[in-house]
């Protein structure tokens, strides 16, 4: 019987489940983990159909996104523009226009008349360089936090 229930998602992992994401050290194995990537998601911005908060009488704001979210999204695109073979010219400058890169005009001329295979390099270093910012974040840090904070509930519950 489960007393609490988490909105992110924790409380349906195993013991074992939750070990496993508490050792993803590297940004690459987090990265690779849709269960790790998904309960990070719902921790810090949930799907609202998924998620009914309290009824308080007071009006609906959209909440503005974390940055380790839009990092989060970043990434997932830009893999799946690789994983995809989406690589045209005009694919890739699109999305390199809505990501706030650094060196945002020497990228585009990287792109510009490039092969796949560099489009598909510079993607690649975007999704390095938004995965370290995602694991530096401070929501990064509250995610590892409450992992263990649930890792350590469901050992002190299989003791009892």
């Amino acid at each position: 019987m489960d007393c609490i229930k988490c909105y992110c998602g924790c409380d349906k992992l195993s013991k074992d489940e939750l070990e496993v994401l508490l050792k993803l050290d590297k940004q690459n194995e987090f990265l690779n983990n849709l269960t790790a990537r998904n309960i990070f998601r719902n921790m810090f911005y949930p799907d609202p159909a998924d998620y009914e908060p309290q009824f308080s009488g007071s009006q609906n704001r959209p909440r503005a996104k974390p940055n380790a979210i839009k990092y989060l999204d970043y990434i997932e695109e830009a893999e799946m523009l690789v994983r995809t073979n989406n690589l045209s010219e005009e694919v890739v400058l699109e999305f390199i226009e809505r990501v706030p890169v650094e060196k945002y005009d020497e990228r585009e001329q990287l792109v510009k008349n490039s092969t796949e295979t560099r489009r598909a390099e510079e993607l690649r270093q975007i999704i390095e360089e938004y995965g370290e910012k995602l694991v530096l974040s401070k929501q990064y840090t509250q995610f590892k936090e409450k992992l263990k904070a649930a890792y350590q509930g469901k050992r002190e519950i299989k003791k009892l």
